[in-house]
């Protein structure tokens, strides 16, 4: 089994956990309206950035780059939810 395999499997899982569901072609957020605590999905959030970064100038239309894709949409989405104003409390931004 690959890495990205295992990377997948692994952030599959996490998002179980969290109570995310796939619906479709995509993950819907839990049923109730308790976020999962932000240690664990900011946890999620960097996994996610360093596998960007990995992948940053992969092929282009291989399987890397619609990961990629994939998983830019993902951190985008988060961070609209986790910092609406495109700030983090406390930060410089």
């Amino acid at each position: 089994m690959s890495t990205i395999d295992k990377q997948r499997i692994a952030a599959v899982r996490k998002l179980e956990q969290l109570g995310y569901t796939f619906a479709g072609d995509d993950w819907m957020h839990p049923a109730n309206d308790a976020a999962a605590p932000p240690t664990i999905t900011d946890e999620l959030h960097a996994m996610l950035v360093k596998r960007a970064d990995d992948l940053d100038g992969c092929s282009a239309g291989s399987d890397e780059e619609r990961e990629l894709v994939a998983i830019e949409r993902a951190i985008g989405a988060y961070e609209a939810v986790r910092w609406p104003t495109g700030k983090v409390a406390g930060g410089k931004g």
